[in-house]
């Protein structure tokens, strides 16, 4: 089983080709993301940004397609490798995905269509004729079973999917003897295989032999993917268990644990791609900032435009005092996915923090355009227009805001300016004494307003006795 098969080779160069035509279309996106880890909304939104970037490139849907099946969401998957297939019609991995994941949520039927497609576009390719055998054996379809089984197997005799299909083919037909021929051949080649070993188990036991320590059926993601490049890409985007305890142990606080597991991890053999951005975070929470940094640094140097990694990067440098070059690295981000909110947001206070505030706020805009819509960034916004002398725009703004949180002592003092600065000194006033009710408003604020306030009326007392008759 050693030999390299040779159709390895020749889909190494497969050519994908658009379809002409196209309309663009957003890519899904699970409605309850915000359940989701944090650790994977990154993967998903990293994985939506191609897409959104290239809406053309079949592959783009497809990996992110295989982004959601790594997460279970089989149903978006579909919607991903559908859109792949139809912008790509002569690639015939889109079809097989879609068999793959359609034979998982048990559609047994449509599965067999979908791998139907994907073998009229390449016939050569064994593990889709193995899959699409097993189709057959689910439905109780023996012959066609064995006829794709076989096929497989005239393809590559090295590879094992075949065989173990003509195995289960034998089972099925009570021809134990041939089960067991067939297992044992495969055991002489991988003893450990577990699958190798329960086809031998069922075959014995089916035979009459009392059989000890049965092997355990193996689950969906057990099922070894021998040589399938196909799937190994697939399976590549799968995260490890100790990688999702790592993300739920950093979401709760726990870097040092984190920490631990990722360098078991990484003394295992993970890539810095795999890992970079979890070490960082928990360098991160450990406050050990230049370690973190290291982090991020060897990662962007394999992926210079990794939009988390430069996020984090921008982070990391603004804890370190560079405010500027944590805007530029974040005006990057915003260039290579025009559609990250928060990288949006971020830029945004950070210009305003330099006081860029005219370029702060179309950032803040198009932060609230993409759903950013917290309570802070709308403040800060409206802080903005004030410095800008925008407060026709700040009144309501703030407006909006104080009805939403009326205990945010700041809100109605900012609301007061913009009330004091659209004349509407009855207002003005009416917010400053909600602020002074609040235990929480900025002392000095509170401070300039009420001076601000003292000398609008001193103002309107003098023009009205110059305006009184003589």
């Amino acid at each position: 089983m050693a030999r390299p098969p040779s159709w390895i080779v020749l889909f190494a160069g497969f050519v994908l080709v658009a379809c002409p035509g196209r309309e663009r279309r957003e890519p899904p996106l699970p409605p309850n993301l915000e359940s989701f880890d944090a650790r994977v909304v990154e993967r998903i939104q990293a994985a939506r940004a191609k897409v959104q970037a290239d809406p053309g490139h079949g592959g783009a849907w497809a990996e992110l397609g295989m982004m959601f099946a790594s997460e279970r969401l089989k149903n978006l998957a579909l919607d991903c490798y559908r859109e792949a297939a139809r912008l790509e019609p002569t690639q015939p991995k889109w079809p097989y995905r879609q068999a793959v994941t359609l034979a998982q949520i048990g559609e047994t039927s449509a599965a067999m269509s979908a791998m139907q497609r994907s073998l009229e576009l390449e016939d050569s390719y064994p593990p889709s004729h193995a899959r699409l055998g097993l189709y057959h054996l689910e439905l109780g379809e023996l012959e066609s079973a064995e006829r794709e089984f076989r096929r497989a197997t005239v393809l590559d005799s090295s590879y094992p999917g075949g065989w173990v299909g003509l195995a289960r083919v034998a089972l099925q037909r009570d021809q134990a003897a041939e089960a067991l021929a067939l297992a044992t051949r495969l055991l002489q080649t991988d003893p450990e295989d577990r699958t190798f070993r329960q086809l031998a188990t069922l075959a014995r036991s089916q035979s009459g032999e009392v059989v000890r320590g049965d092997e355990p059926v193996l689950g969906a993601d057990e099922v070894p993917v021998w040589n399938d490049p196909w799937e190994l890409e697939a399976r590549a985007f799968r995260q490890k268990p100790d990688m999702l305890r790592v993300g739920k142990l950093l979401q709760q606080g726990h870097a040092a644990e984190a920490l631990l597991l990722l360098e078991g991890e990484r003394a295992r053999g993970a890539s810095v791609s795999d890992t970079a951005l979890s070490f960082a975070g928990a360098y991160q929470g450990l406050e050990r900032d230049a370690d973190a940094l290291r982090e991020i640094e060897a990662l962007l140097a394999l992926e210079p435009d990794n939009t988390a990694a430069l996020v984090l990067k921008a982070q990391l440098l603004d804890d370190g005092g560079d405010l500027e070059a944590a805007v530029a690295l974040l005006e990057r981000v915003t260039t290579l996915q025009p559609t990250h909110g928060g990288a949006f947001a971020a830029k945004a206070r950070k210009l305003a923090q330099l006081g860029q505030h005219e370029a702060a706020v179309p950032a803040f805009q198009r932060a609230l355009e993409l759903g950013v819509n917290d309570p802070e960034l709308r403040f800060s916004l409206g802080q903005t227009w004030i410095v800008l002398k925008r407060y026709p725009e700040a009144r309501p703004l703030f407006e909006a805001l104080a009805l939403e949180r009326p205990e945010h002592g700041d809100t109605w003092l900012e609301l007061a300016i913009a009330r004091l600065r659209t004349k509407d000194l009855a207002g003005a006033d009416q917010a400053f004494e909600r602020a002074r009710a609040t235990p929480n408003a900025s002392p000095r604020l509170l401070g300039d307003v009420q001076r601000a306030l003292a000398a609008a009326r001193e103002r309107r007392e003098k023009k009205s006795a110059e305006d009184e008759p003589r």
